[in-house]
């Protein structure tokens, strides 16, 4: 029974130590797939931030006005010739 104990006692001290290698080693895997992970999420961040100020630029009522006045040779309307209509209300149409 003692020598049964000793050598399960022997041959567990090499498993343990491998375990903690291997163990070690899917530590570090998981961590350099962690870096990967943050440094793809920063790029499509900063990718997202010239997006949406590309975006802003696109949008900006100067630059509307600009190319209405410039490339689509339009001008404002005097305030006379400018007609507003109204729709009548859904409770009145029949």
């Amino acid at each position: 029974m003692r020598r049964l104990w000793f050598s399960l006692m022997l041959i567990s001290v090499p498993l343990l130590i491998f375990l903690q290698v291997l163990q070690g080693y899917r530590y570090t895997i998981a961590l350099e797939k962690l870096d990967s992970l943050e440094a793809m999420q920063l790029e499509k961040l900063e990718k997202n931030r010239r997006v949406l100020a590309g975006i802003a630029v696109y949008d900006a009522p100067a630059r509307i006005y600009r190319i209405a006045r410039d490339l689509l040779k339009l001008e404002e309307a005097e305030p006379e010739r400018v007609l507003q209509v109204t729709l009548p209300e859904k409770e009145q149409v029949e």
